[in-house]
């Protein structure tokens, strides 16, 4: 693994000396390599910046000003460079509010340690690894394009000669694709933030927004099929009402599905049952997160409604949470399969099951 690459924007010699002595005993205690570049300077730090950092921790007074470490962070901001940032200052009230940092701290009262032990963390979750500029999905970004679109560039540059927006918007899903094909492959269990997008990037309404009606708080499921929501060229999607499907709290659901069940092993084999959507066709488990959901919630297939768009808009706020494509495949396909049930007539099957249970010489 390479080593962690740290950037200190600090102009205090006292201060630098502290962070120098707080790094060498942290490597030698935890016996992790972290490789550390000092900027004293804005003009110093833009000479040093770029994507290969894991960690930045900056000093806002850099000057007379007082705040000169904001022009660092918005230098970081506006070249997407994709690093963790930790303030650490005298002069904390400065610091950029619209920006999401690990931590605005106060000199003094977090150490340096503290801040290492918070950045190795972040690391351990492969978030850098994944997202920094020497991560994977730089390097399969390249691939990408060295191995799959530019030998079908020809192909790309007609079709952006015919319509350049709509290319460019089929060139992203296409890249999207070949991402997803590294996890193809992939067994390990998904963890339940991973179900969910919070907050969703986008406002409009997509299969699988997650709406709270504005009256009692009660959460709802869009799921009109997705073509019936894109937005078209008259600003307006294809659909005329909002299919919603309600979300009711677990607690009920779970106490129900374990009544009477007093072993813990029958307990958690139900449980199972509950949480792999085999407790019953009408009920959809959706798992509860450290963000969004604070418990378990189910999707009722039997509690739909539709109402117009524009009852919808006064109604309800706008979504709170987005399930993820993944998830919400299945949920359709469930959704789906419980409206398409057809049954059969009953079968008169006695005279059947007798004669295959009969004793063995037993008159047929």
């Amino acid at each position: 693994m390479n080593a962690f690459r740290l950037l200190v924007v600090e102009d205090n010699e006292d201060d630098l000396n502290v962070s120098r002595d707080s790094l060498d005993r942290y490597e030698h205690e935890t016996k992790r390599e972290i490789e550390v570049i000092e900027c004293k300077t804005v003009e110093e730090a833009f000479e040093r910046l770029d994507s290969s950092f894991d960690g930045a921790i900056i000093d806002l007074k850099l000057g007379d000003r007082g705040d000169e470490g904001n022009e660092v962070i918005n230098r970081i901001v506006e070249s997407q460079f994709r690093i963790p940032i930790a303030v650490l200052t005298g002069t904390p009230d400065s610091a950029n509010s619209s920006f999401s940092y690990i931590g605005v701290f106060k000199k003094g009262e977090t150490t340096y340690s503290q801040l290492l032990d918070r950045f190795w963390g972040i690391h351990n979750s492969g978030l850098t690894r994944i997202m920094g500029g020497r991560g994977v999905i730089e390097q399969t970004l390249n691939r990408v394009f060295l191995e799959n679109l530019l030998p079908q560039i020809d192909v790309w540059v007609a079709y952006g000669n015919a319509d350049s927006s709509r290319t460019e918007s089929a060139l992203l899903r296409h890249t999207l694709n070949h991402l997803l094909q590294l996890l193809d492959d992939e067994n390990d269990r998904c963890f339940p933030e991973e179900a969910y997008i919070y907050p969703p990037l986008v406002k409009t309404l997509k299969t699988g927004s997650i709406v709270t009606r504005k009256a009692d708080k009660t959460s709802f499921v869009v799921l009109n099929p997705a073509c019936d929501l894109v937005i078209r060229k008259n600003k307006d999607s294809k659909t005329d009402r909002i299919l919603l499907v309600e979300v009711e709290p677990g607690k009920t659901i779970l106490e129900t599905a374990l009544n009477g069940i007093t072993k813990k092993d029958k307990r958690t084999a139900k449980l199972e049952d509950v949480f792999r959507n085999n407790y019953t066709d009408y009920l959809h488990w959706l798992p509860e997160t450290k963000l969004g959901f604070s418990e378990s919630r189910f999707l009722n297939f039997r509690k739909i409604s539709t109402m117009s768009k524009e009852d919808f808009a006064k109604a309800f706020n706008a979504p709170d949470v987005q399930i993820s494509p993944s998830f919400i495949k299945d949920i359709v396909a469930r959704f789906s399969t419980y409206y398409a049930r057809q049954g059969q007539p009953d079968i008169d099957s006695v005279d059947i099951i007798n004669r295959l249970t009969a004793p063995a010489g037993a008159p047929k």
